[in-house]
């Protein structure tokens, strides 16, 4: 997990993974069992969460990035939960 949060975190690619997280097989191997198996979803609901409680969340504003994610024709939008 924290080979993929600091490729999110640096921008560096799979390849420049620094050893101490594993090989780069290994962290770009994981990164789509996370998605697969929703896991991402549930760290995302459980922060989420975490913030509603604290009252540290304002949704009024909010925006993703996608503009390195291909639109393909004809699927189904991927979409997040944030209802608490």
């Amino acid at each position: 997990m924290n080979g993929i949060l600091y490729v999110v975190m640096s921008g560096c690619t799979w390849k420049n993974v620094p050893r101490r997280y594993g090989s780069k097989s290994t962290v770009h191997r994981f990164h789509p069992y996370l998605f697969e198996h929703s896991i991402y979803q549930k760290i995302f609901n459980e922060l989420l969460n975490k913030g509603y409680d604290l009252d540290k969340i304002d949704i009024s504003h909010c925006f993703t990035d996608t503009k390195d994610i291909p639109a393909k024709k004809w699927e189904k939008p991927i979409k997040m939960d944030t209802k608490k």
